[in-house]
């Protein structure tokens, strides 16, 4: 007896396997408010809207069950007594088999944007949309079925289950879930692309730093990094949907990483020419300001705002920027030094000298200072200015292996 009810199932088995039709996997059906959603679909929701989630598990057993005339080979040699959703019974060489839908469990797994008041066992549930702000959400429903195959007083066990995902975002919000200077990651976030995405960014970050250093053997491993973490990137993300077909992601570049640097070429040019002409004013304040006279008078005074106005007018049309500029490219510069104190800066400011001697004293010996610096500034700034060129070259590599990534959107960011 035992023999025959294990041929029978051996049957059967072998009828799913070889009939005219592969039977489907187990899969979910997914019903949202009367429609319906594949998995791995984004709906677009309002902050606290109510919804009615449904789902029906199809495909498996239940798929044997309902037509075993399509996915098995018994009906051509057995008689079918009943079929349906739950269950199947038919004769086979005088023998009476069944199979029977023993439970079905259903589990709706909202993250924390999505309530999901279910109840146990329950193919349906209402979704309540979080009104807190998020850019993407998800409910992920697991249904698990028993199927009891029952022939001659032996019986037999068999699970299906599957998974079913659907993605939330609020209604005209954007869907990206990853963005950081370089990337963005739009879709459906996915832990392990966002690892990937990590290490992209970081390898664009490492570049833009050891150029800002002007370290540019340090630059080149660094962009060998970029395209290993890039080519890592693809390889993840060709992976996870290979796993999981309804996965979609858009990643798009923006810009390049020597961005900031390339554009600095063109304010140390601007910051060189600037020093350039400092060198010989502040050797010509000085002489003017020794012919002042000591003691004060309107004419003085006025003299005295001039001179200190034409320092300050120097000052104010350098590039925006300029002193965290020189202190990014050259950290030993000391920028303090290059600036009119707040006081001196007032009286060009205010065109008023409060204290005639101290002011005359302070500007003295805030120009001997310069005169004594400016020089060294010079040489600095020109050779950064020179050593910045380099900048060119990397730039290029990078905009042309960038353009050329067909799997993911470059952003241009300097057309």
């Amino acid at each position: 007896m035992k023999s025959l009810f294990l041929k029978l199932v051996m049957v059967l088995m072998v009828g799913v396997v070889y009939a005219g039709q592969p039977a489907r996997k187990p899969f979910i059906q997914i019903n949202i408010d009367g429609k319906s959603f594949k998995n791995g679909d984004i709906l677009a929701v309002k902050p606290g809207q109510k919804l009615l989630m449904g789902v029906e598990f199809e495909g498996g057993r239940r798929d044997f069950c309902k037509f075993p005339d399509t996915y098995s080979d018994i009906a051509g040699t057995a008689q079918i007594l009943s079929r349906g959703d739950n269950g199947l019974t038919y004769e086979l060489n005088g023998t009476k088999a069944e199979w029977k839908l023993l439970k079905e469990t259903f589990q709706f797994l909202p993250d924390d944007f999505i309530k999901a008041n279910a109840t146990a066992n329950q193919s349906s549930t209402e979704l309540i949309v979080s009104n807190v702000k998020f850019s993407q959400s998800v409910v992920k429903v697991n249904v698990k079925a028993v199927w009891q195959f029952s022939q001659s007083g032996q019986t037999k066990l068999e699970e299906n289950t599957a998974e079913g995902t659907v993605y939330f975002k609020i209604a005209g919000a954007s869907d990206v879930w990853y963005s950081s200077q370089n990337i963005q990651a739009g879709g459906i976030q996915n832990d392990i692309v966002q690892e990937k995405l990590v290490l992209v960014q970081s390898s664009c970050d490492s570049i833009e730093k050891n150029l800002f250093h002007l370290k540019f053997s340090a630059v080149q491993q660094a962009i060998r990094n970029l395209q290993s973490s890039v080519n890592a990137l693809k390889s993840t993300i060709d992976e996870v949907k290979a796993s999981n077909a309804t996965y979609q992601t858009k990643v798009t570049f923006v810009g390049i990483p020597s961005d900031n640097p390339f554009k600095d070429i063109e304010v140390f040019s601007s910051s060189k020419a600037s020093w350039d002409l400092l060198e010989p004013l502040v050797n010509d304040l000085k002489q003017q300001l020794g012919k002042l006279p000591g003691d004060p008078t309107k004419e003085s005074k006025d003299e005295l705002i001039k001179i200190i106005s034409l320092y300050a007018d120097w000052q104010n049309k350098l590039p925006e920027n300029i002193f965290q500029h020189l202190l990014l490219y050259i950290p030993e510069i000391n920028v303090e030094n290059m600036q009119l104190p707040k006081t001196l800066y007032s009286v060009a400011q205010q065109k008023a000298v409060p204290d005639y001697s101290q002011t005359v004293a302070d500007f003295n010996a805030f120009l001997d200072q310069r005169i004594q610096q400016v020089p060294d500034e010079i040489q600095k700034i020109s050779s950064t200015h020179s050593r910045l060129q380099a900048v060119r070259l990397f730039d290029g590599m990078l905009r042309s292996y960038f353009s050329s990534i067909s799997w993911a959107e470059w952003k241009n960011t300097r057309e």
